[in-house]
């Protein structure tokens, strides 16, 4: 084994693969003739065309000013698919597709023109294509104010509005006919009936294209005409941004903590989005490089932050007995943002939705060229649906792609006793879901596990806590994505052992998700820091997930148990960025075209886990990209996905020709699925469909698999681009380990030599300072 001069066991870097090593082959096209879903007969065709007639009697007289109205339109679970889209009955010259709510959801945008000439497709067209569009249909319906109200009476929503000065805010989003010459019309309608209401509007916070709106209302008859404007979404109430109160404080001295010097500026940074940190503690402060104040003096309340912040920066030494946080030096920067809600510590306020967007947007202008991890431990009191992701979520997905940056983010606490059980009970899957904006696709989200074995009412030691809230996400992506400590309590709230850090006063003891999140935080900034030149979020993220492991085995989260713990509990710097003698990972950052695939041929495999004809080992992937997103879209809010495959070709004898032939399997299929029906709902569900990572795995087993040689593919898909030139290229990271799991094979050198002789490549290059003292893990 190599030695450095020092003594120590030089690292084994990861070896990055440059792009466009591999073969880009276009898909083949070709599908079966069409077959109806259903019988379309005259009976049929007179049922769709009843329903357009009564939409042209109940809404074109609403049109008078936009010209246009949104329609539901429903389709039977089995054509969900893009593949059966009816494109053609609903295209430009009729009522073209505008959006996606619930899987089985279409929103087309109506004209008095388009429905005359639907009503005659739906009378007269006999073709294969128009027929099986015909057969895929359920209902074609208005938009209704119970609808835009989301089944919410107007009352309750009020209720649930934050006061203002005036009255209460709402918050209003429009219906989004995208790159559309009718869209102003839509807005400036939505405008002007604000305006006759009297009605303030106010825009902060959200992107202009989300066509999202703060409504300052006065009455429940307000948001009753709001839920009639025929350009109207979704009313809601505007979402109040929370943190966790501390439980309890303990009365102990601290310990000896690390100041940071004045020169030392090549450290790691994370952005504490909180509360603010306190300046009393000298430790404390000597880590904090920076502050940005957005809380007026009297609302100041540092507590939160301040906990917060202590383990970002001294995590282990507060928790000594916790093995999985590293002590790696790790700096602050404090952004408060929220306010004092606690009344027993002073004045309070409320920081709403619009109000923390806004604040982020103006900080990220400024810092984001400097740093990259930014800590989110709030919440709201939202349940993420399962239908669509939060206008919160979605807002701070364009503020990490706009910025360059990852938010890591709390999973949320449930708070109403009795706590939740694991396994959770059926009333308890719905209950205790995550809140918003947990959803985020880009940002990683964080759900607490406990340090300690309650024998009885309370979680096991390393399983989800009783207040940790979980997934899945909507479009049924894995939330949370990675788990950490974060205090735990019995199920009743009597017993509680949190987790610690620190005060104004000293040493602190709380719990909740708002303290996990920040051990992932410094995780994530060490990858960001220690790789140069500093990887992209998507590699990042990507390599804070590969290793990620299930904390009470240290294998992998068993199918089923991902929306409890996600990926698992990520590995601490630098044993995520480092390979051992008897495992080699391989980083592909590459880009993907619509319309094509990239293919390996002839992948590389260790020799020494190759004999008599078969393979051995163990092998693991993980895929990452920043997919195209489209609010829009509802539950198809993620527009682009990647299938990945990786396998052996075997010899086969065709029934048809008695010929031998090479036939391709896959030996690494992807975890947390249930091979079900083919239909898009349960690829969605089952298979992680349209989900931003997806980790992969295969284990040869003691007999091996008998196999000629091995081939990795890749391929993109697009739900919503019709025309290929007019979709974009999709960058991706793919993380590929090969290992043996009795760590005997001298796998990393093989590779090592192969990936020499067959690529251009290079080794993920690592501050040298990142050293890994002894074995390791895989």
């Amino acid at each position: 084994m190599a030695t450095d001069i020092n003594g120590d066991r030089q690292r084994l870097p990861i070896k990055l693969i440059m792009p466009k090593q591999g073969a880009e082959r276009r898909v083949p096209g070709g599908n079966g003739p069409p077959k109806p879903f259903r019988t379309v007969d005259g009976q049929y065709r007179q049922r769709l065309t009843n329903q357009v007639e009564a939409i042209e009697q109940a809404v074109l007289p609403l049109m008078k000013k936009t010209k246009t109205a949104p329609l539901r339109v429903k389709v039977i679970p089995q054509a969900a698919a893009k593949s059966h889209r009816p494109l053609r009955l609903f295209a430009k010259d009729t009522c073209p597709i505008v959006g996606v709510g619930k899987i089985d959801e279409l929103f087309v945008k109506a004209t008095a023109e388009g429905l005359a000439k639907l009503k005659l497709l739906i009378s007269n067209s006999d073709g294969d294509k128009m027929v099986k569009e015909l057969s895929t249909i359920e209902s074609i319906e208005p938009v209704t104010p119970a609808s835009r109200r989301r089944g919410r009476e107007a009352d309750e929503i009020l209720r649930h509005c934050p006061r203002t000065k005036n009255g209460f805010l709402a918050r209003a989003k429009l219906f989004d006919y995208g790159q559309d010459d009718d869209q102003p019309a839509l807005v400036e309608d939505f405008v002007e009936a604000c305006g006759r209401l009297g009605l303030r509007l106010d825009r902060r916070g959200y992107a202009e294209s989300s066509f999202t709106f703060g409504v300052e209302c006065r009455t429940v008859q307000d948001i009753e005409a709001l839920s009639k404007v025929i350009g109207v979404r979704s009313i809601s109430q505007m979402p109040l941004i929370r943190t966790i109160r501390p439980q309890r404080f303990i009365d102990q001295p601290l310990p000896a903590l690390p100041m940071r010097q004045a020169n030392d500026t090549d450290v790691p940074v994370v952005v504490v989005v909180d509360s603010g940190v306190s300046n009393t503690n000298a430790a404390l402060a000597s880590w904090v490089v920076g502050r940005d104040s957005q809380v007026a003096a009297p609302y100041e309340n540092r507590a939160h932050g301040t906990f917060v912040a202590g383990l970002v920066c001294f995590g282990a030494q507060l928790n000594p007995t916790l093995t999985a946080i590293d002590s790696n030096p790790c700096a602050v920067f404090d952004l408060q943002v929220i306010p004092n809600d606690d009344p027993d510590k002073g004045d309070t306020t409320a920081l709403m939705e619009q109000e923390l967007l806004s604040s982020l947007d103006g900080a990220l202008r400024e810092h984001a060229n400097k740093y990259r991890v930014w800590n989110l431990s709030l919440g709201t009191d939202a349940v993420c649906s399962m239908d669509e992701f939060s206008e919160l979520a979605e807002e701070l997905d364009n503020l990490q792609e706009r910025y360059n940056v990852s938010f890591v983010i709390s999973a949320g606490n449930y708070q109403t006793p009795p706590l939740l059980d694991y396994p959770r009970t059926p009333e308890q899957l719905e209950a205790g879901r995550i809140t918003s904006p947990a959803d985020s696709v880009l940002g990683i989200t964080v759900g607490g596990i406990s340090h300690v074995d309650f024998r009885a009412g309370g979680p096991k030691q390393h399983h989800p806590t009783a207040f940790s809230r979980h997934g899945a996400g909507p479009n049924y992506i894995i939330k949370p994505d990675v788990v950490h400590f974060s205090g735990s309590c019995s199920t009743d709230g009597a017993t509680v052992h949190g987790i610690r850090s620190l005060a104004d006063t000293g040493l602190a003891e709380d719990l909740g998700t708002s303290f996990a999140a920040p051990l992932v935080s410094r995780t994530l900034a060490q990858i960001y820091h220690e790789i140069t030149p500093s990887p992209s979020p998507v590699l990042a993220r990507a390599l804070l997930t590969h290793h990620a492991r299930d904390p009470r085995s240290g294998l992998r989260v068993p199918d089923g148990e991902e929306n409890f713990l996600g990926f698992g509990l990520p590995a601490t710097v630098p044993y995520c960025l480092e390979c051992t003698p008897h495992s080699a990972t391989l980083v592909f950052d590459d880009i993907l075209r619509p319309g094509y695939f990239l293919e390996w041929d002839h992948f590389p495999y260790p020799a020494s886990l190759h004999h008599d004809g078969r393979f051995f080992g163990e092998v693991w992937m993980t895929l990452a990209f920043s997919p195209a997103r489209g609010s829009r879209w509802g539950t198809e809010y993620c527009e682009t996905h990647i299938d990945a495959h990786l396998g052996v070709y075997r010899e086969k004898t065709s029934r048809k020709t008695g010929e031998i032939e090479q036939e391709f399997n896959g030996l690494v299929p992807p975890e947390h699925r249930n091979r079900g029906l083919l239909y898009e709902s349960y690829q969605v569900e089952k298979l992680r469909k349209w989900a931003p990572v997806r980790t992969y795995h295969g284990s040869m087993g003691e007999r091996g698999e008998r196999g000629l040689r091995w081939r990795l593919k890749l391929q993109l898909l697009s739900r919503h681009t019709q025309d290929e030139s007019n979709s974009k290229p999709q960058p991706f990271s793919l993380i590929i380990t090969i290992a043996d799991p009795l760590k005997k094979a001298p796998v990393y050198d093989e590779m090592a030599q192969i990936v020499r002789s067959r690529f251009q490549a290079a080794n993920l290059a690592v501050r040298a300072r990142a050293r890994i003292r002894g074995e390791g893990r895989i």
